[in-house]
């Protein structure tokens, strides 16, 4: 069985920063042994996901973040007009 990737790149940069300062302030110690705790635990989840490009969540939900099928050009013009570059 192969997993199918549902998170896009900006979603996995954004993954790996917070999970680099999840971790952080659950090493660091800056709050409760309870708040650590769950901070590591959060900041795995979430950086491996990012690296993994995997969430159970979005797959749960039938959510993606990964780039649409769209080129840039016929998404400008659906911005720009309202209708599909394949109704033209």
């Amino acid at each position: 069985m192969t997993v199918q990737k549902n998170v896009g790149t900006a979603d996995r940069i954004l993954r790996v920063t917070f999970g680099v300062s999840f971790l952080a302030l659950g090493l660091l110690r800056l709050v409760s042994p309870f708040w650590s705790s769950l901070f590591i635990v959060l900041g795995i989840e979430v950086f491996l996901v990012a690296i993994i490009g995997f969430s159970p969540l979005y797959h749960w939900l039938g959510v993606s973040s990964r780039e649409p099928d769209l080129v840039i050009e016929e998404e400008v013009y659906t911005w720009q007009t309202g209708e599909r570059d394949s109704e033209r």
